[in-house]
């Protein structure tokens, strides 16, 4: 009788709580209310920040559920909706959206060796941007593009730019002729939203429009530097046609039109970059800070492309002013393991002043990615090594470039062997030779390689792997490049015999 006693009252709040449930003014307390979208993406951006491609991947596909849903929802209610306007203009801001989670979910995937996953993401992004209305104009050489009056808005060049970029993320993910397609339609988009920019920002300056549509501009001046925007989609057209023109230096070098078509895209590349040059001088002289210094990829590229039609003099003009770029950057965090450049007393004073120290970490922080610079360094000894009857200042030049870039990169990672091995190639090919120098880096890496050698002989040992031989190759690799450092320290096997003849009887 007592326990009925008790399950009354507990029974009659249960049923006032579904009544509030019911009713919409309240609910149980140990219901947990859906994370709010915004959030997810946020922690989504975050992990993907952070490097932590597993939870990044978890949260962007949630939201990609969530907005999945909300798009065909909406998509309905347009359809049974006689006012569908705010309807419609949702579902275009969601499907923005999920298209965006989409891209960076691909990036993701590809990041994880998914490449398949990731090209599928790319492609539903792109059906989600909607189809493109650029055209071009005349052969891919001529770079023109059609656009039409009522078509230059911000929300257009944006959504040009979305669509340039995932199918440049695709041409990275293929090879050969679908590349190369892929790279040419990305080049084609960014053109459109060149032009739509500087349409706009001609508008905004006040230099007329000749009537054209310039929605989202009001927006968009409140939240970022138009000029800013049109600064960065032209080194993205830049490092598109760089893109194309590597591609001919690659996949494509045995095309009949290989050549031609690598040098049109190059000098493409390199009309941009005299833009962008320009447009840098004029933000200076205006203390325009948002509008950075240009990139050296096209003077790179071509440096490369010259290296390749055994035009050295030209290639080595070219990867000196790539290099003129990125000098402050690399000279400051090449200092940092030791390798600065010594230079003059008054340079020395100069850096040691606050405002030296500032524009050294600004300089730093914008450096080319580590891969980039890492071929920047090995063409500057490709032409050290091809100026043997050259001037000797020149290949000094050269090679103390080389120097400070790959010091750059052991201050970055120094745990990359290849790094040390070329430090010491750039060390012996100053003039004259720094043979002291030059052994330490083989050295390092010598032992670097031996370690890694060690490490997977014994994982293949313990039979830790499975991976269809690809250990024995990499391991067959490494033996290639023991010899190759043990040539350059003019060691050989019967050096490395008797050495360990002497650490066994030392044992003993």
């Amino acid at each position: 009788m007592a326990g009925g006693k008790k399950k009354g009252p507990t029974s009659s709040k249960k049923n006032k709580s579904r009544g509030k449930k019911n009713n919409g003014t309240g609910g149980s307390s140990n219901t947990k209310k859906p994370i709010p979208l915004e959030e997810v993406l946020s922690q989504a951006e975050s992990a993907m920040e952070m490097s932590d491609v597993n939870s990044a991947l978890q949260l962007f596909s949630y939201a990609s559920g969530v907005l999945r849903s909300r798009v065909t929802s909406s998509g309905s209610d347009a359809i049974s909706n006689g006012n569908s306007n705010n309807v419609t203009n949702a579902n275009d801001q969601d499907m923005a959206t999920l298209s965006s989670v989409l891209g960076k979910m691909g990036e993701l995937k590809a990041s994880n060796g998914d490449v398949e996953g990731a090209r599928t993401d790319f492609l539903d992004a792109i059906e989600l941007l909607g189809p493109s209305r650029t055209t071009s104009i005349g052969s891919f050489s001529e770079k023109k593009v059609a656009v039409e009056e009522g078509e230059c808005n911000i929300n257009m060049a944006r959504n040009s730019e979305s669509r340039a970029g995932y199918h440049l993320y695709l041409g990275q993910l293929s090879s050969g002729n679908e590349a190369l397609t892929s790279f040419r339609v990305g080049v084609t988009e960014l053109e459109r939203s060149v032009h739509i920019l500087e349409r706009v920002c001609a508008g905004s300056s006040g230099d007329g429009t000749n009537g054209m549509d310039i929605e989202g501009c009001e927006e968009m001046m409140g939240q970022v530097n138009l000029n800013q925007l049109l600064v960065e989609t032209r080194r993205q057209l830049c490092a598109a046609y760089c893109s194309i023109a590597e591609l001919y230096l690659t996949d494509l070098c045995e095309e009949p039109d290989a050549e031609s078509s690598c040098e049109t895209a190059i000098e493409s590349a390199l009309e941009i970059d005299g833009v962008s040059s320009a447009g840098f001088i004029a933000a200076n002289g205006n203390h325009d800070s948002q509008v950075g210094p240009p990139r050296p990829d096209a003077l790179q590229t071509m440096a490369n492309f010259r290296l390749s039609q055994s035009r050295v003099p030209e290639a080595l003009e070219h990867i000196l002013k790539a290099y003129d770029r990125m000098k402050v950057g690399c000279e400051a965090m090449s200092a940092l393991v030791g390798l600065g450049n010594d230079g003059s007393g008054k340079e020395e004073v100069e850096m040691e002043t606050k405002s030296r120290e500032l524009v050294e970490l600004d300089a730093a922080s914008s450096l080319p990615e580590y891969n980039f610079r890492c071929q920047t360094a090995k063409i500057m000894l490709e032409c050290a090594s091809l100026l043997e009857n050259g001037s000797h200042d020149t290949k000094n030049q050269c090679a103390e470039s080389a120097i400070q870039v790959l010091g750059s990169l052991l201050s970055e990672n120094d745990e990359v062997i290849e790094v040390w091995y070329l430090l010491g190639c750039a060390f012996m090919a100053c003039t004259p030779p720094n043979l002291e120098s030059a052994n330490y880096y083989w050295e390092t890496a010598l032992t670097m390689l031996t370690k890694a050698k060690e490490s997977l002989e014994e994982s293949i040992g313990d039979g830790a792997n499975d991976d269809d031989g690809f250990s024995e190759n990499e391991l067959e690799a490494i033996e290639c490049q023991i010899i190759e450092v043990k040539k350059k320290l003019g060691k050989s096997e019967e050096d490395d015999d008797e050495n360990e003849e002497d650490e066994d009887m030392e044992d003993s």
